[in-house]
């Protein structure tokens, strides 16, 4: 397969090849025609000085040709030719050049003045010029007026000068095409090289970044206009990289710190109960604390592995009617004594006809996330609200430590306000594995400083 430096190589080439060529015919053609032409009118000369020679008497026609006045009629070398019949076919005169050999006559149907190419005695090529016409006579002769006809002159020469003009003319013309086709060629390659050298230099560039230089963006300032949006597209396409790259590191750095501190707490219960194996209550609550802890890394990964799959887009979406009132109370039951415990003011407003198709666990998932975030991070005796209005619900709850800046992380894995990760209850992928759940089912999940608010297709609300 060709590159694009040899296609466009190629396509120059043939159109300045084309563009010479079709020049160089065109000038050919138009040389030709006139120096055809200026022997055509030539030979139309020579034909009607011999006219004049022409007069119609009462006997005859007569054909007063003097040798000496028009030598090339007899010379040996290259002469020219005439004959002249009459109306009735018979020769009235030939040229000394001729002898007893006959020119072609015309029939008496064609134009009365016509030029041809042809064959000369002795088979050289050569052009021909023919006229009909009336011979001259006396004004007073009124019997030659009667017998007056009709003659047929055609005069031939030989076409050698002429066709060696042509030929020089078209060998010229080769020459010089060849000269333009090697000079196209060359220029073309060079300029079509230089025109591709800031395309080459992209690649190169390209091909020096890796994981390790995402940073790297492609100069933009010296591109010429056809590259500037390819480069910006793919500095658009780094910066995208980089961001997924850096997160991929923030993530494996979070699942490390996650799970590092679980780890070492089994590691030393683990350690503590080889070492006093026959106390029983100590081994009880060695085991005991082995399991909140396990309970705990399984809980991370669980929701690790839903987030995972979701992103992948296999997360199996069933979608039927779900009574939204009941699945919030249902979910609340479980928050309403730490609530009690926190003082918090708890409004729920949500009709108890109201339903939306949607897939039941998935909506279970985000709405307990958002109920279980909104206690937890609601100060104590501040107010939690939950309203729903169509096709949105929203929950929204009094906040003193959040700031806009906030808002963009607060859907990111492991992400906590808290930089010391102190709590022991939650691990930071809630909002992050909620959102994804949204997604899935093609809803949309929104954060302000106060509220999460869930808004589901309209196509999806139902109301009995």
């Amino acid at each position: 397969m060709r590159s694009i430096r040899q296609r466009l190589t190629l396509g120059l080439v043939t159109a300045c090849l084309l563009l010479w060529g079709g020049g160089g015919v065109v000038v050919y053609l138009a040389v030709r025609a006139g120096l055809v032409a200026e022997f055509d009118q030539t030979l139309q000369a020579n034909a009607q000085a011999l006219t004049t020679l022409t007069k119609q008497s009462e006997q005859d026609i007569e054909f007063e040709f003097a040798d000496e006045l028009m030598p090339v009629f007899g010379r040996t070398n290259t002469p020219n030719f005439f004959q002249l019949w009459r109306a009735d076919g018979t020769t009235l005169e030939r040229s000394p050049s001729l002898r007893d050999r006959n020119l072609p006559r015309p029939a008496a149907t064609t134009k009365k003045t016509q030029f041809w190419n042809l064959k000369l005695p002795g088979d050289q090529d050569g052009r021909a010029i023919s006229i009909r016409f009336l011979p001259q006579m006396d004004d007073e002769d009124k019997k030659a007026a009667q017998s007056r006809s009709e003659v047929t002159l055609v005069v031939a020469r030989h076409r050698d000068a002429l066709d060696r003009r042509l030929n020089g003319l078209a060998t010229v013309l080769l020459l010089v095409g060849a000269s333009m086709a090697a000079v196209t060629v060359f220029v073309v390659s060079v300029v079509v090289r230089r025109g591709l050298q800031p395309l080459a230099q992209l690649a190169e560039r390209a091909g020096m970044i890796d994981a390790a230089s995402l940073q790297l963006r492609f100069p933009m300032e010296q591109l010429p206009a056809e590259l500037l949006p390819i480069a910006g597209r793919l500095n658009e396409l780094l910066a995208r990289l980089e961001a997924a790259f850096e997160r991929e590191r923030q993530f494996s750095a979070d699942v490390t710190h996650e799970l590092r501190t679980p780890i070492a707490e089994l590691r030393s219960l683990t350690e503590v109960a080889l070492r006093w194996p026959d106390d029983a209550a100590a081994t009880k609550r060695t085991l005991q604390e082995a399991l909140a802890i396990a309970l705990q890394m399984e809980s991370v990964v669980t929701r690790l592995l839903a987030l995972a799959r979701c992103e992948a887009g296999q997360m199996a979406v069933r979608r039927e009617p779900v009574a939204v009132a009941a699945l919030v109370a249902e979910l609340w039951e479980s928050l309403a004594e730490p609530a009690r415990q926190k003082n918090l003011i708890v409004t729920i407003g949500v009709p108890a006809e109201a339903q939306w198709e949607a897939d039941p666990a998935l909506l279970r998932g985000i709405l307990a996330n958002l109920l279980a975030n909104a206690v937890e991070y609601c100060p104590a005796g501040g107010s939690v609200e939950v309203r729903f209005d169509g096709n949105e619900l929203r929950v929204a709850n009094a906040t003193d430590n959040l700031s806009e800046s906030d808002l963009s992380h607060l859907f990111e894995r492991f992400w906590r306000k808290d930089p010391a990760r102190s709590s022991g209850t939650h691990c930071g992928l809630g909002l992050a594995l909620a959102r994804a759940f949204a997604r899935a089912m093609e809803c949309d999940l929104k954060a302000s400083l106060s509220s999460f608010t869930l808004t589901m297709t309209l196509a999806r609300v139902s109301q009995s």
